[in-house]
């Protein structure tokens, strides 16, 4: 898990290594042309030549009319001897994938947006990685396989409720910001949880913002290694409290001790201070066993910060296997 800052480091290598292959392969193409084609060769150098001209006679005073002309000339003739030859000039030249920055992620002194499109590329498979993330959008959220029957605690069907989940979810992911409330998805196992936890974040993802996912399990365990080698800083905790949105996937996983519940303060408190959003999921739905777990300190800024989301229905897993109603 990379913070924001390493993130768009190894974006600059991704660019800078892209950039050496389409200079790369002119160069192969060039010298194949050139072989077969030796008069290409020769027009290039002679307009080479006349634009050092131009340039010397800028600096030093000197013919910049005549100078232009030969040049002209130059350019024209090499581009009737491309021509015979079957090429164009620029066939020869590299073919970069950003034509804005060509490739050198920067553009005007400012960072070119390609730069963020590869951020968010190689954060995209950093989730994939780690979830299902490509399963998982708005669309495979699939309502036919919550139950219509009424459910005692609704007072309507579960299918009808989750719909309306599903619709604020959406609109939360589309209106994403800074300014966003945290949200809470607790449910039994297998109600859809992470997918529409990840589903918001595919969308948010896709809107510019930095996400980062983690189930709570994991991020616990590598925190506890990493407070325990003292030669090493936390970057996963530096990569959770920075991240625009992060999404701590099944909650009451992990392995708790005192250790865990500090860190876990930490993370929490230090992204609430700077109004960064957090999606948990959980199977913890009875508010005491959770304030117990974690204790009152912890839960109440989690609870506090959050929308607190209920899903009902049947496992997804097994009604996978039944055909819909």
């Amino acid at each position: 898990m990379r913070t924001k800052d390493e993130l768009f480091q190894e974006a600059l290598r991704h660019i800078a290594a892209r950039r050496q292959r389409a200079v790369t392969e002119a160069e192969r193409m060039r010298a194949a042309a050139y072989q077969i084609h030796p008069e290409l060769r020769e027009a290039e150098e002679a307009r080479t030549q006349a634009g050092l001209a131009l340039a010397m006679a800028a600096a030093r005073g000197g013919d910049r009319e005549s100078a232009a002309r030969a040049l002209e000339q130059a350019a024209a003739n090499r581009d009737r001897v491309f021509a015979a030859a079957g090429y164009a000039p620029e066939d020869l030249e590299p073919h970069y994938t950003c034509p804005v920055c060509g490739d050198t992620g920067t553009i005007n002194g400012a960072r070119c947006q390609c730069v963020a499109e590869v951020a968010r590329s190689l954060r995209r498979s950093e989730i994939n990685a780690a979830s299902p993330l490509a399963l998982c959008g708005f669309d495979t959220f699939l309502l036919d396989r919550y139950p219509t029957e009424p459910d005692p605690e609704l007072g309507g069907s579960p299918r009808e409720y989750m719909g309306k989940v599903l619709a604020y979810a959406r609109q939360y992911a589309e209106h994403f910001g800074p300014d966003s409330r945290g949200l809470m998805f607790i449910g039994s196992a297998g109600l859809g949880k992470t997918h529409l936890a990840l589903a918001i974040a595919d969308t948010v993802l896709s809107r510019g913002f930095d996400v980062l996912y983690a189930s709570s399990a994991a991020l616990a365990a590598q925190l506890g290694r990493e407070h325990f080698d003292r030669d090493n800083e936390d970057p996963w905790l530096d990569a959770c409290k920075e991240a625009d949105l992060l999404i701590l996937d099944d909650l009451g996983t992990e392995y708790i001790s005192q250790l865990t519940i500090s860190v876990l303060y930490e993370l929490i408190n230090t992204r609430m201070l700077c109004h960064r959003p957090t999606i948990y999921t959980s199977n913890i739905v009875d508010q005491s066993i959770f304030e117990a777990r974690y204790t009152e300190k912890v839960s109440s800024r989690i609870l506090g910060s959050c929308k607190v989301l209920k899903f009902f229905g049947e496992d997804q897993r097994l009604a996978k296997k039944r055909p819909a109603k």
